[in-house]
């Protein structure tokens, strides 16, 4: 009885090792990408739509003034369409600074909310992708 335990925990323990080797393998397989290896601060992004048309004058304007705002990244405005969209860091900056710059010019600005999006989805729940990435960044020794 004794021998069968001590070969049946030494299976077992060859078996999380080869697990646990493989999944080191698997996180060093790839480079990590130059977010994760250089360290850069996640941005935010923010979509807005325009209730008219935008002119030329105030598409330059309004880009000014939003890439001059503090913890501001990137700025596009879609004349034809109407949307701004703008990426910026959350701790420098806020959605509502930004609708009141674009505002400012008499215009309004609807945020787009993408939560609503009913389009088709990914059945594979948002905890277990997180689980598999958080799992590779912590055994990636590179």
């Amino acid at each position: 009885m004794k021998t069968f335990f001590l070969k049946t925990s030494k299976v077992l323990l060859t078996i999380c090792l080869v697990i646990f080797a493989g999944l080191v393998v698997w996180a060093n397989w790839e480079e990590p990408p130059l977010s994760q290896r250089l360290n850069l601060k996640p941005i935010n992004l923010s979509v807005f739509n325009i209730n008219k048309t935008i002119s030329a004058e105030d598409s330059a304007s309004i880009s000014g003034q939003l890439t001059a705002q503090k913890g501001v990244t990137a700025c596009t405005i879609n004349r034809i369409g109407s949307t701004i969209s703008v990426t910026y860091h959350g701790d420098e900056t806020s959605e509502n600074v930004l609708k009141s710059i674009v505002e400012a010019k008499n215009y309004i600005a609807k945020k787009v909310e993408f939560d609503k999006y009913d389009g088709p989805q990914c059945p594979v729940p948002a905890e277990y992708l997180d689980f598999f990435t958080n799992l590779k960044s912590s055994l990636c020794f590179r």
